[in-house]
């Protein structure tokens, strides 16, 4: 993880204490000389579930969202304090190339593959729209399917795939697709922020089988009786067994 300087490509690792600092002031990890940059101007924080970003001075913005206090940072969010722009970047998230060739796929084909694997958008009003089909922004990229698997086509370069400038690659859940105005990010089964609380997400449809399955076998869905019995059997034993013994201390004190 580390930040980049896009104006001058400088990048800078973050200290062992894992906050950078960011302003002109001499105790800043990244010093910068600029009119709009005060101070301490914000900090990024490494956490175990992402970066938090720090704001203590105004004119900062994170993919043209001004921001005041706090916010949690995606790979390749652009930072702006005025017209000079920083991009979060991590070596983990690196594009793959893909071999998609996306001039035989059918543009307007719908698929409606799947609920809980596409591209979530976190741009303005439609921010939580979780998209289920192939998509084509009015920008001119698109994300097409192909046999399981999401495809990234910017041939001309409108965005970045984890601030990095694509043409074409092959997506990865957490994979973040960015402007300086709007960003998407890849959802696939099991790991969606949002879609986890579904009731279609893989892990909440397992669950469910579960409990059908006992309910049924339970004598709750008819004619069960007999795996009741099979699956309580050890604590039926049990109540049996503290019966028997008190009859017998019952007994045993009748007969003193």
């Amino acid at each position: 993880m580390h930040l980049v300087i896009e104006n001058t490509k400088q990048s800078f690792v973050f200290p062992s204490n894992g906050v950078l600092v960011v302003g002109n002031d001499f105790e800043c990890d990244v010093q910068v000389n600029h009119p709009k940059v005060l101070g301490r101007h914000f900090a990024i924080t490494k956490k175990s579930y992402g970066c938090v970003l720090q704001v203590f001075d105004k004119g900062v913005t994170v993919n043209g969202v001004p921001i005041t206090e706090k916010c949690l940072l995606d790979t390749g969010d652009l930072i702006k304090i005025d017209d000079l722009p920083f991009r979060i970047l991590n070596d983990q998230y690196i594009p793959k190339d893909s071999n998609l060739n996306h001039t035989n796929v059918e543009i307007d084909k719908k698929k409606n593959q799947s609920s809980v694997f596409g591209i979530r958008s976190y741009a303005g009003d439609t921010t939580g729209l979780f998209i289920i089909d192939d998509y084509h922004h009015p920008d001119g990229w698109h994300v097409f399917r192909d046999q399981n698997e999401l495809h990234l086509i910017d041939n001309k370069q409108k965005t970045c795939l984890n601030g990095l400038k694509i043409a074409q690659a092959k997506l990865s859940n957490g994979d973040v697709i960015s402007t300086a105005n709007y960003k998407f990010k890849v959802e696939l089964p099991g790991t969606s922020g949002f879609s986890k609380f579904s009731p279609s997400h893989p892990r909440n449809v397992q669950l469910s089988e579960a409990i059908l399955h006992q309910t049924i076998d339970s004598g709750y869905g008819g004619g069960g009786s007999k795996a009741f019995f099979k699956n309580n059997l050890w604590w039926i034993t049990i109540l049996v067994g503290l019966v028997v013994l008190t009859l017998v201390i019952i007994n045993n004190s009748n007969g003193q």
